[in-house]
């Protein structure tokens, strides 16, 4: 059965392809989504000192596979025992308006097997106060229940299937306490809108693949409670969108 029409406040839409993949990629792909239909039987989550770590138990996606979908190379590589390694893909806020901003990193670690598959993959502590690990969590989760659009190559999952959550929803001022000031600060269609960039410390694959080295968080808050209602982002690549209020509840 179809996933009926969500609206853009109503809605959880992880796009995992923003471009059309081969066969072979898009099948491990959609194997990693069966995985996550069990999550506990597939997936383990560990958080601490701010990071969230999502352990795959059956690694699946090649290290070619982010480098084909992110056309990004890693920005530092780590040889580990064994013949494992470790990518980093670093992004700094861009522009730095404050030496604070200049020091500051949005890293994701991907840890690989020696057969080159993805056994883990870290969220950046400063990511982390986009996207606090309940919803992080959440949102992983519910990819498991999505509905596979084999044409387009998107998985969305309806507001009915997603979890209650009880957490406190992020608040701006605690945002901007962290994060620094950002690129925009203004009211859209009466929400606070904060807007960060960032830029990819690495090298694209092929020099026509410079844009991807370009992030963006946007960040929507209730103007009058100062609590971040929704995310969206781009990473490498990935596009997603996370409706907070859907996720307490809160949803008018």
């Amino acid at each position: 059965m179809n996933a009926k029409p969500l609206s853009s406040l109503a809605r959880l839409l992880f796009i995992l392809l923003a471009l059309l993949l081969s066969g072979c990629v898009w099948l491990r792909l959609l194997e990693i989504k069966n995985q996550l239909a069990e999550f506990d039987d597939n997936v383990r989550i560990e958080v601490a000192n701010r990071h969230f770590i999502v352990h795959l138990l059956r690694p699946v996606l090649l290290s070619e596979d982010f480098t084909y979908l992110s056309k990004l190379n890693p920005s530092r590589v780590e040889p580990l025992p064994g013949g494992a390694y470790r990518w980093y893909l670093d992004f700094r806020i861009d522009p730095a308006r404050t030496p604070e901003q200049k020091a500051r990193r949005v890293s994701f670690v991907m840890t690989w097997t020696p057969r080159n598959r993805l056994a883990s993959f870290d969220f950046s502590p400063l990511f982390m106060e986009m996207a606090p690990a309940a919803f992080l969590e959440a949102s992983i989760r519910s990819l498991g229940v999505g509905k596979v659009d084999q044409d387009r190559k998107q998985l969305k999952v309806d507001p009915e299937d997603l979890p209650r959550l009880t957490a406190s929803l992020p608040k701006a001022g605690d945002i901007l306490s962290v994060m620094g000031p950002p690129l925009e600060d203004h009211r859209q269609d009466g929400l606070r809108l904060l807007v960060y960039r960032f830029l990819a410390e690495s090298q694209p694959v092929e020099p026509e693949y410079e844009a991807r080295r370009v992030a963006e968080a946007k960040l929507y808050f209730d103007a009058r409670k100062d609590e971040l209602i929704r995310l969206k982002g781009q990473f490498a690549g990935l596009k997603l969108s996370i409706d907070y209020r859907k996720l307490t509840g809160q949803a008018p």
